[in-house]
C-alpha cells in the first residue's frame, strides 16, 4: 500500500452547506443587519458574521467562543463563510451589549423590611432579531397558536454582576427565559439572588408584545408559583391570553381554605407523571385573588398528607436504581422532585389558577405537568449551547452569548424541520450531539467550482439544489 499527497482540501464539517445556504435564502444575515445596525464600512466582520460564526460553531460541537478556534482550518472549504478570531467573535458581541438597569425591590426580612438592589438586561433589540428570525426561519409560523412557558433557570458563575442564590449555595445569574416548545424566543437576564417574580411582568409583557408585532399568536402562556402575581395574571386575562399556573399553598389563606373544605364536587383521578400514579381526588373552586375583582378558577388536586395516595412507577424505578448503582444519579429530591405538592389540614395539596374554563380540571393538571418538558430545554441550552459557561465578565455582556446561543439552537430546530422532508431519519427532538454526528459531520471538498460529498449517508446534494 502507497500513501500519496493530495492538494485537495477536506472539511469534516459538510452539513454546514446546505444550513448556510438556508440561512442566506431567508435573509438571515439582512434581517440582523436591519435589526442590530451597520458596524463602520473598514470593519471586516459585520454582526451577521459574527452570530452566523457563532451559529456555526455551536453546530460543529463548539461551547465556547475560543472553541471557534478549532473549526476556522476545517471550514475553509466553504464558500461564504467568514470565521473571525476567537478575540473578535467576543469583541464584537460585546459591542451589542445594552446598558443593564437597577431596580430596587422592598422584601420582608425577619418582621420588618429591607431594600436589595436588583439588575436586570433585556436587551430588546436582540430578542427582537431572535423572534424574527425565528420566525423568518420558518419555525414559528402565522396561523398557529402557540402556548408560551417562561421559567427562570439559575446559572452558576463568578462573572461580575452574579450574586448568591437565594438559597446562598453560589454565585450565578437567573435569567428569566420565555419558550415555545423548543424554541426559546425571549431571555431576560437577572442578578443571582432576584426574586422568582422579579420583572416578570414585564418581561413578559415584552416579549408577548414582539410576538404580536411578528404576527405570532400566543393562545396560553404556563408558569410555575412565580406567575401567582395580580398583574401578572390581570395582564393575561386583559389580553385575552389563557393562562395555567401554579399557586402558592398557604396556611394563612383562610378564605381559599374554607372555600376547598367546604367544596363537595371532589372526583377520584389518576395523575401519571415521569416517575410515579398519584391517587388523588380534584376538584374546582371560584376564587378571587387578594384585592381582585375577577374570580378565576382555583383547580385543586389534594391526597392523604402520608403518602399513601403515590405508587411508584416500577419501570422508571428500575432504571433510576440502575443509575444509583452506578453513581450516576444526583439526590432524588434535588434530581427528580416530586412536584409542589404542600401539607394544607390533613391533606397535601397542589393547586393550579387558570382561566381556561374549556378543559376540564384533569386536563388541566395534565397540561400544567407538561412543563417539564421546557425545564428540560434550559438542560440542552446549558449542556449543549454554552450556556453553563458564561464567556464574558458582566452581566449584559452575557445576555448577549445567551441570545446567541438561543439563535443557534433555534437555527438547528428549524433546520430539522426543514430538512426531515427530505430526510425522515432526522429526529425532531434531537440534542444536539445527535445532529452534529448524524448530519454535520460529513466530509466534502470544493473541486471544480462544485461540493462533492464522501460516504455520504443522506442526499446532501438535494439540500443544496
Amino acid at each position: 500500500m502507497r500513501a500519496r499527497n493530495s492538494n485537495i482540501s477536506i472539511s469534516p464539517y459538510g452539513g454546514v452547506l446546505p444550513i448556510l445556504k438556508n440561512l442566506k435564502e431567508s435573509g438571515i444575515p439582512q434581517l440582523i443587519r436591519s435589526e442590530l445596525g451597520k458596524r463602520k464600512e473598514q470593519a471586516t466582520y459585520g454582526y451577521d458574521d459574527i452570530l452566523i460564526a457563532w451559529t456555526i460553531t455551536a453546530l460543529c460541537g463548539g461551547k465556547r467562543l475560543e472553541h471557534i478556534s478549532r473549526y476556522r482550518k476545517p471550514l475553509e472549504v466553504i464558500r461564504g463563510l467568514k470565521l473571525p478570531s476567537h478575540d473578535t467573535l467576543g469583541r464584537v458581541m460585546k459591542k451589542l451589549a445594552t446598558e443593564t438597569i437597577t431596580k430596587e425591590v422592598i422584601s420582608p426580612c425577619r418582621g420588618k423590611y429591607k431594600i436589595n438592589n436588583n439588575y436586570v438586561n433585556d436587551n430588546l433589540k436582540m430578542n427582537r432579531m431572535l423572534i424574527k428570525a425565528t420566525k423568518r426561519l420558518g419555525a414559528l409560523k402565522e396561523g398557529i397558536t402557540y402556548t408560551l412557558h417562561i421559567d427562570a433557570t439559575f446559572v452558576k458563575t463568578l462573572c461580575v454582576g452574579s450574586n448568591l442564590s437565594p438559597e446562598k449555595i453560589t454565585h450565578g445569574f437567573n435569567p428569566m427565559v420565555c419558550s415555545i416548545g423548543d424554541l426559546i424566543v425571549f431571555v431576560s437576564m437577572r442578578n443571582g439572588d432576584s426574586n422568582s417574580k422579579f420583572q416578570i411582568k414585564e418581561c413578559l409583557e415584552q416579549c408577548l408584545e414582539i410576538l404580536e408585532e411578528n404576527n405570532i399568536k400566543i393562545g396560553k402562556v404556563i408558569s410555575d408559583g412565580a406567575g401567582y402575581d395580580k398583574a401578572v395574571i390581570d395582564m393575561l386575562d386583559k389580553r385575552g391570553v389563557k393562562f395555567t399556573i401554579h399557586a402558592p399553598t398557604n396556611q394563612n389563606y383562610k378564605k381559599m381554605r374554607k372555600q376547598l373544605d367546604e367544596n363537595t364536587n371532589w372526583k377520584q383521578t389518576v395523575i401519571e407523571t415521569a416517575w410515579e400514579f398519584k391517587y388523588c381526588e380534584i376538584g374546582e373552586i371560584e376564587y378571587k385573588m387578594v384585592g381582585g375583582v375577577k374570580p378565576y378558577r382555583l383547580i385543586a388536586a389534594r391526597m392523604p398528607k402520608d403518602g399513601t395516595g403515590i405508587k411508584k412507577n416500577k419501570s422508571v424505578e428500575k432504571i433510576m436504581t440502575e443509575l444509583e448503582k452506578k453513581k450516576k444519579l444526583k439526590s432524588y429530591n434535588d434530581k427528580y422532585p416530586l412536584g409542589k405538592w404542600k401539607i394544607l389540614g390533613k391533606h397535601k395539596v397542589k393547586l393550579i389558577i387558570t382561566n381556561d374554563y374549556f378543559k376540564s380540571p384533569e386536563e388541566i393538571v395534565k397540561e400544567y405537568n407538561k412543563r417539564g418538558a421546557a425545564e428540560k430545554e434550559f438542560d440542552y441550552m446549558k449542556n449543549d449551547f454554552g450556556w453553563k459557561l458564561p464567556p464574558f465578565q458582566k452581566m449584559n455582556e452575557n445576555a448577549v452569548f445567551f441570545i446567541a446561543s438561543a439563535l443557534a439552537n433555534n437555527v438547528m430546530r428549524a433546520m430539522v424541520m426543514k430538512f426531515k422532508k427530505v430526510i425522515p431519519e432526522l429526529r425532531l427532538e434531537a440534542r444536539l450531539y445527535d445532529f452534529v454526528f448524524s448530519f454535520v459531520i460529513v466530509c466534502v471538498s470544493y473541486i471544480n467550482k462544485q461540493y462533492v460529498f464522501y460516504d455520504a449517508q443522506f442526499d446532501y446534494v438535494k439540500l443544496l439544489v
